[in-house]
C-alpha cells in the first residue's frame, strides 16, 4: 500500500506544482478558509490511483468519501493541505495520504506519505518499518530542554479553536527558542518526525491533515497524544519528539 500512496502522491503533486501559482478557482471562501477546484481535482486523480489498485478500499478524504464503505481498508486522503498558502502563492503546502486497517471497531494507520510538491520532499513511513524522507531514514530530534525548542502550532478556522491558540501561543512562546506557524499541519507533522522542529499542537484539527505524518513520526520515534472532539474525525492533538517536558507547555 506504501507504493500506491506513493505513487498516488507523485501524481496530485504535478498537478498542483503545475498550477502552483496560476490563475485559480475557488469554489468557496470564508473567513479562514478557501476551498479551491483543484482540492477537488487533485482528491480525483488520488482516488484514481487507489481504486485501480484497490478497488475495493474505501477513501476518506477533505473533499468526498468514496468507494466501499464497508471495506477493511481506508485511505485518508487530503490532497491539498494548505490551500491557503497555495491560493497565496507561499510555496508551503502538501499532499497527504494514509491507509488504514480496520481492526474491530477501529482504524489502524498502516501507512502514510507527506509529499512537499515545491521542495520536492517525500516523506513515508509504514507500520515495522524505518520512516524515511526522499529513502534517507529520519528521526526525531533529541532535544530535550524547551528553551532549545521550535514549536508548532495550528490555528483551526473557528472561533473557539482560534482562542485556544492563541492562549496556547501566549504561555508558550516565552518558555521555547521560537514558534513556528507555517499553515500546513502534515508538514508540520513531518518536520517533528525528521528533527527540524520538536513538538506541534492544534485544537481542532482534521483526521485527513495529520494521519499519515503522524504513523511516519511515530516511526521516527515521536510521540502522540490527541483526544476526539464532538466534531466527526476532529481532534485536539499534540506530537512531539518524545524527549522535552510537553506537559509543562500544553498540560
Amino acid at each position: 500500500m506504501l507504493e500506491t500512496a506513493i505513487e498516488a502522491a507523485a501524481e496530485a503533486g504535478k498537478l498542483l506544482k503545475k498550477n502552483f501559482g496560476g490563475t485559480l478557482d475557488v469554489n468557496a471562501a470564508t473567513s479562514h478558509d478557501i476551498k479551491l477546484a483543484l482540492d477537488e481535482a487533485a482528491q480525483k486523480v488520488i482516488t484514481r490511483v487507489i481504486l485501480a489498485d484497490f478497488p475495493d478500499h474505501c477513501i476518506l478524504g477533505e473533499e468526498a468519501i468514496t468507494g466501499n464503505q464497508q471495506a477493511d481498508v481506508r485511505w485518508v486522503v487530503d490532497p491539498l493541505d494548505g490551500t491557503v498558502n497555495y491560493f497565496y502563492g507561499i510555496p508551503h503546502y502538501a499532499v497527504s495520504i494514509a491507509a488504514q486497517q480496520r481492526t474491530g471497531d477501529q482504524w489502524e494507520t498502516v501507512a502514510g506519505v507527506v509529499l512537499d510538491p515545491e521542495r520536492d520532499e517525500l516523506f513515508t513511513g509504514a507500520k515495522g518499518q524505518s520512516p524515511a524522507l526522499n529513502g534517507q531514514p529520519i528521526h526525531v530530534s533529541d532535544r530535550t530542554a524547551l528553551a532549545e525548542s521550535i514549536v508548532a502550532i495550528g490555528f483551526f478556522k473557528n472561533v473557539d479553536t482560534i482562542n485556544r491558540s492563541l492562549k496556547r501561543f501566549a504561555d508558550t512562546i516565552h518558555r521555547v527558542r521560537k514558534m513556528r506557524l507555517m499553515g500546513a499541519a502534515a508538514l508540520d507533522v513531518a518536520y517533528v518526525a525528521c528533527g527540524r522542529y520538536d513538538a506541534y499542537v492544534e485544537y481542532g484539527i482534521k483526521l485527513w491533515d495529520i494521519c499519515a505524518g503522524q504513523l511516519i513520526l511515530e516511526t521516527a520515534g515521536g510521540q502522540v497524544e490527541s483526544t476526539p472532539t464532538s466534531e466527526p474525525h476532529t481532534f485536539d492533538t499534540r506530537m512531539w519528539n518524545g524527549k522535552i517536558p510537553i506537559t509543562e507547555l500544553v498540560g
